[in-house]
């Protein structure tokens, strides 16, 4: 506890010298700044251990011992100090040991500190270090998977994203929104299934068509799909819940409207496989075999995907790893409740051939500078660009 106090304070003390007090410096100090780096390795370790140097924010690192300088000393040295940070008054000015590289090397190391003090002053107020950590694949199952921490309002923010980020890329005929009381007919696994993702069982870089994989990843509880989402606000289904075409031409007979879904999954630390939908050729055949009655297609993509099979749908609404009010939030689109207004945050390619390849050499040599993304793509054609979105 007491460490846990000292630390506290020279935490403290590094955040009020970086929000404008400054670090103070006393006579002595002044007096021992020799250009020799012994000397001022000496002057900083003995700074360290006195009242008065810790009242000037002096400090050591675990790699140093140099004293740590205030932005303004740095800025008079002609280095430039952390934008985010305001130069403290009174920092005195002049070189430390090694010239000018030894006071642009102790200017880094004073606004790294700073950097560190305000990420870690809060933690240890908020008592956050002081508590027994998990180990990994033994007794973080508890914090990281077990414990529920949502509210209400965290469900219905998800929820006002999820609506507001789904992108509608095409709407013919106004075959969105859904008419009341119409009869549809959900096909495709992506529209139905959803096996939650279990910490236990599956690799940690296990994603689905709702969450990425790997370390940014979030386990619900909750049924995210949209077939559960359009039950519960009472829509008539006839559901085809695989990707096969025998069964959803069963589905599609009984209906008044079409809708299919597609997905796909990224993760942490590995390359998509192509960017093709798990069910493009499932949605390109129902294209092919589709009669008068509208289809609407639903993609759950992690990024840029091909979508040859868009030409003949009605309408298409694309959602980006939405989480788990992703069905509810496509349910308040294709009903009529919400008007989609998300915009492409990528472009949407014609051909793989379009985008850049995933390497998968020891060596990789990228040359096309900024030409990636859409600016390679400028004045040639594709299939959907950066920026486009509709809404009703």
């Amino acid at each position: 506890q007491l460490q846990q106090l000292q630390q506290l304070q020279q935490l403290q003390q590094l955040q009020h010298g970086f929000q404008g007090g400054g670090p103070s410096l006393s006579a002595s100090d002044a007096a021992s700044d020799e250009p020799d780096a012994d000397t001022s390795s000496a002057s900083s370790a003995s700074n360290a251990s006195s009242p008065s140097a810790t009242s000037s924010a002096s400090a050591t690192s675990p790699a140093s011992a140099t004293s740590v300088t205030s932005p303004a000393s740095a800025a008079s040295r002609g280095a430039a100090p952390d934008a985010g940070t305001t130069p403290p008054s009174g920092a005195r000015s002049g070189a430390r040991s090694g010239g000018a590289e030894g006071g642009a090397a102790e200017a880094l190391e004073a606004v790294v500190d700073g950097m560190a003090g305000r990420v870690l002053l809060p933690l240890l107020r908020a008592g956050i270090l002081s508590r027994p950590a998990c180990a990994a694949g033994c007794t973080c199952s508890a914090p990281l998977y077990e414990a529920v921490a949502t509210t209400p309002q965290h469900v219905a923010l998800a929820r006002a994203v999820a609506e507001a980020s789904t992108v509608l890329l095409k709407n013919e005929q106004r075959a969105l929104p859904l008419r009341r009381g119409a009869v549809v007919a959900l096909l495709g696994r992506a529209c139905s299934a959803h096996t939650p993702i279990d910490p236990a069982r599956d690799a940690w870089t296990a994603g689905d068509y709702f969450v990425v994989g790997g370390t940014g990843r979030v386990a619900f509880r909750r049924d995210p799909t949209l077939a559960s989402a359009l039950r519960a606000r009472g829509v008539t289904l006839h559901v085809s819940p695989t990707d096969r075409i025998s069964p959803a031409l069963r589905a599609m007979r009984q209906a008044d409207v079409v809708v299919a879904c597609g997905g796909a999954t990224a993760s942490e630390s590995e390359d998509r496989p192509s960017l093709r939908l798990d069910q493009h050729d499932f949605l390109t055949q129902l294209g092919l075999l589709r009669t008068s009655k509208p289809l609407v297609v639903v993609a759950l993509a992690p990024g840029a995907v091909l979508t040859d099979w868009a030409t003949r749908a009605d309408a298409v609404l694309l959602q980006f790893l939405a989480g788990q009010e992703s069905g509810e939030a496509l349910a308040d689109v294709l009903t009529g409740a919400a008007s989609p207004s998300g915009r492409l945050p990528v472009t949407l390619p014609l051909a793989e051939a379009d985008t850049i390849p995933p390497c998968t050499e020891s060596v990789c040599r990228y040359a096309e500078g900024l030409a990636a993304g859409w600016r390679g793509r400028v004045g040639r054609p594709v299939a959907f660009p950066f920026g486009h979105g509709l809404s009703f």
